[in-house]
């Protein structure tokens, strides 16, 4: 399958994992890259590093429409705010398939608080909006669901011993999270974003429902007999899935 992916990778160590894995995946074929969510250029460095010099990398959505025209992907994996996603189903040139990581359907404790707001969604809710509203065959990768796939310390040393390069981002990632009061018990690297990729290219131990879906004015999303309909997936097997994730990655 040929994939976009829009991203807003340098916020969470779990973009650079998709990047990764899409790389390397046997039934994935990165035909571009675009960064979202300001510091667009410096998101864009780390993509480049992340997936090479010889896929083109677009800093924001200047040049994005010329992009996805001529790398003519088959899916767009969305693993950021939909900002640029919104303006691509506006402009009537988004992938037939889309597969999103964002939302949230059933509140739940991550991070250290409880959440009914996802960041994707909470950061650009007219945009989230957009898309559920008006583009066909979204698969929606709530965070309720990709909370589960938190890595253990094994898991780490997995990550680690596969993507040296990845340790720094990990351990930044973790002293954010000190920062920001998290418990140690509940500081983790989880694979919100690669979960949404193996979704997307029927590579995941999921169960996908159809649901009428709307966003709030906050980002909420909720069921609605108003609302369009998309697969959502409900549930994963999350040992299994973080052990796909690893081993794709690992030589």
């Amino acid at each position: 399958m040929r994939v976009w992916i829009d991203t807003d990778v340098g916020t969470d160590p779990d973009d650079s994992v998709a990047l990764l894995t899409a790389v390397v995946h046997p039934d994935v074929e990165v035909v571009g890259v675009s960064t979202v969510d300001g510091d667009v250029e410096w998101r864009a460095e780390l993509a480049r590093g992340l997936v090479g010099s010889s896929l083109p990398v677009i800093a924001g959505y200047e040049g994005l429409t010329d992009g996805i025209s001529a790398a003519r992907p088959d899916a767009l994996l969305a693993i950021g705010p939909l900002t640029n996603v919104a303006r691509l189903v506006e402009a009537d040139v988004c992938p037939h398939q889309l597969s999103i990581m964002g939302g949230v359907l059933t509140p739940l404790r991550h991070r250290g608080a409880v959440r009914d707001l996802e960041h994707n969604f909470s950061r650009d809710p007219v945009a989230a909006a957009t898309v559920l509203s008006t583009h066909d065959a979204v698969l929606l990768v709530p965070l309720d669901v990709t909370a589960h796939l938190r890595l253990g310390h094994d898991d780490l040393e997995r990550l680690r011993a596969s993507a040296p390069g990845m340790t720094p981002d990990i351990e930044t990632w973790f002293a954010t999270q000190r920062r920001a009061g998290v418990a140690a018990g509940e500081a983790a690297v989880v694979l919100h974003d690669p979960l949404a990729l193996l979704a997307l290219v029927g590579d995941a131990p999921i169960a996908v429902e159809q649901r009428k879906l709307a966003v709030d004015e906050r980002g909420r999303v909720f069921e609605s007999p108003n609302g369009r309909t998309h697969d959502v997936v409900i549930s994963v097997d999350a040992r299994a899935a973080i052990d796909r994730v690893l081993g794709v990655l690992e030589p």
